[in-house]
């Protein structure tokens, strides 16, 4: 993909350059009075170039504002929730700078942490992932078709309260919500958001 936006720059650069030089050779060598053709061919030169060269740099900040929290909360489910940055840009083919942007917005959501005692590394930390059954209780919800209740929890060998602590981590950070279809207090039910 870097390889098609630097051919794409290359050639809009190209063509503005052929534009402008069309048009100064049409202005500058007629004194004034240019051919009509080459000053259509200039002009056209000028402005498929200036598209080609603008949509490159229309990619390029569009795609800096994309922040791929989800797919680095995959990759911290995968790894059990201890993640390094050079980690997530050699799995996931991401700029490291885009990286850190991630995990500094994560961590502003309560999601991770950095470790301080792993400065050197760049470590970073998905506290609930380590202490609650947080992947786990993903996939169990995808098995029973999106929802999860606390006694499914209970039923898989966790204690009441990881249970609970689980369900309202998971709607909490936004990864599941209440299920409006089942109110009952004794037995808590979530909707899993997360794919």
């Amino acid at each position: 993909m870097r390889k098609d936006k630097t051919k794409s720059r290359a050639a809009g650069s190209s063509l503005l350059v052929t534009g402008l030089a069309l048009l100064a050779f049409a202005y500058f060598g007629h004194h004034g009075s240019a051919p009509g053709g080459v000053l259509i061919a200039g002009l056209i030169c000028v402005g498929m170039g200036g598209f080609a060269f603008a949509s490159t740099l229309g990619t390029k900040f569009s795609k800096s504002r994309y922040l791929p929290k989800k797919e680095i909360m995959r990759l911290a489910e995968q790894r059990k929730g201890m993640l390094t940055v050079s980690e997530i840009t050699t799995a996931l083919d991401i700029d490291p700078n885009v990286v850190l942007k991630t995990l500094q917005a994560l961590a502003k959501d309560g999601i991770a942490t950095q470790r301080w005692a792993e400065f050197r590394k760049n470590l970073w930390e998905f506290p609930d992932y380590l202490t609650l059954p947080i992947p786990e209780s993903i996939e169990l919800a995808k098995a029973k078709g999106g929802r999860l209740a606390l006694n499914d929890l209970v039923a898989s060998g966790h204690s009441a309260e990881t249970a609970r602590q689980t369900l309202d981590v998971l709607n909490s950070k936004g990864l599941a919500q209440e299920d409006p279809a089942n109110s009952s207090a004794s037995d808590p039910a979530i909707i899993v958001t997360t794919q």
